[in-house]
């Protein structure tokens, strides 16, 4: 059951945590940026072609404009004969008007005269004597690409909210869109916290050991293109006071690593919760990732992270990666889920959500997710290809069982 101290929640299953997550979050405000630095971003509202693209009607083939009427009824036999009566190619400024009986050599994109309808492809007609002869007849439209066929002046091209994908945020620059309004992704604040906790680049001492945990929750976020700062400090109240209230001005979100279980060493709850920040709850039913908080300090969110690195991981992307991409105004789903089949048999537990590294095997050409077996925690995070995710409720699933598999690497089901 849970139970409520000052508005806090505490034990709470992970489906509820996401919601109270999300729910209290905002998307971060819109910023115009140069339309080949947006992909990946949701645009901030809709957005609209200022020109026609192509600008005129061009080709699509080398070959010869024309009017079609004019080749009505060749053959073989009886070959239609046209003057040419120039040449022109991509970027050409054609004004002219083709007048009947003529035909203008024309290069991939080239714009097309007025009074041309088709254009005929150079292995379909042969040139001789200033003429060319066309032993075919040439439909209306053939080989063209009508003025605005890639879009037209005053369409929308992209709708509020959408994600610009690459060749989205091509189609803005054909539609005369320089720069677009996005909704900018999150800055975030990394503070690990521990006396034994030293930052890579400095000598260690027995009983020490690098911030890892560091390192990898901010790849995760250059990973998600996200901009990060970071702070190294003890377990004391004033060095974490002092971090936090150097980063948080510059940052919109706070991720703490380390102090967020309830022994007297671990700080970094309280010492935020007295530096203003309501926490929302505190310990999640999931493993490992359990002794994750969330709260937010103003309109600031911040994510209280355990420190064991695949608590620490499993947190940050369960709950505070949902968090930062729907502040982006992107779906809070980082991963692929895909169903597949168990290579081995797992152990859930009834009142957790379990989540286990695995690996990806194809076998006779279907997936199979393979549970990690290390010794090592730190190797089976780093080398996890999948998690294996085993809801409240299920218990124990056998091999063969199929299960549902967030993919962490590049999609392969």
């Amino acid at each position: 059951m849970t139970d409520y101290q000052a508005g806090k929640k505490w034990d709470i299953g992970l489906q509820e945590a996401v919601s109270i997550t999300l729910d209290s979050l905002r998307r971060l405000p819109a910023a115009t940026l140069p339309v080949a630095e947006v992909s990946g971003l949701a645009a901030a509202e809709d957005l609209f072609a200022g020109v026609d693209c192509p600008s005129a009607a061009s080709s699509l083939r080398d070959g010869y404009a024309m009017r079609s009427k004019d080749t009505k009824g060749a053959s073989q036999a009886r070959p239609a004969r046209l003057r040419v009566a120039g040449a022109s190619s991509a970027g050409d400024l054609n004004n002219k008007t083709l007048e009947p009986g003529l035909a203008l050599k024309v290069l991939t994109g080239a714009p097309v005269p007025a009074g041309a309808d088709a254009v005929v492809a150079v292995e379909h007609a042969r040139e001789e004597d200033g003429y060319i002869v066309c032993s075919r007849e040439v439909p209306g439209g053939c080989n063209l690409l009508s003025r605005g066929a890639d879009v037209a002046s005053g369409e929308r091209v992209a709708a509020r909210g959408e994600i610009l994908t690459p060749g989205l945020t091509g189609l803005l620059a054909a539609a005369g869109i320089d720069q677009a309004p996005v909704i900018r992704l999150p800055r975030v604040a990394v503070v690990a916290t521990g006396d034994e906790v030293v930052a890579p680049g400095h000598a260690i001492q027995p009983g020490q050991l690098y911030a890892s945990n560091l390192i990898t929750l901010c790849s995760w976020l250059r990973s998600f293109r996200m901009e990060a700062k970071t702070g190294v400090v003890k377990d004391r109240s004033a060095a974490i006071q002092e971090a936090v209230a150097a980063l948080l001005p510059w940052a919109d979100v706070l991720l703490t690593s380390g102090g967020a279980w309830k022994s007297e060493r671990d700080l970094t709850v309280r010492v935020i919760e007295e530096m203003g920040c309501t926490f929302l709850f505190h310990r999640v039913r999931m493993g490992p990732g359990k002794a994750v908080a969330f709260g937010m300090m103003g309109q600031k969110a911040v994510f209280c992270l355990p420190g064991g690195p695949p608590s620490n991981e499993m947190a940050f992307l369960q709950i505070a990666l949902p968090g930062l991409l729907y502040m982006a105004g992107r779906p809070p789903v980082p991963f692929q889920t895909r169903k597949v089949r168990l290579a081995a048999t797992v152990a859930g537990d009834i009142a957790w959500t379990r989540f286990i590294h695995a690996r990806m095997e194809q076998r006779d050409g279907k997936w199979w997710a393979v549970p990690q077996r290390m010794k090592s925690r730190l190797q089976s995070q780093a080398r996890a290809e999948a998690l294996i995710r085993i809801p409240e409720g299920a218990g124990t699933l056998a091999a063969g069982q199929a299960a549902d598999v967030q993919l962490l690497r590049s999609p392969c089901v």
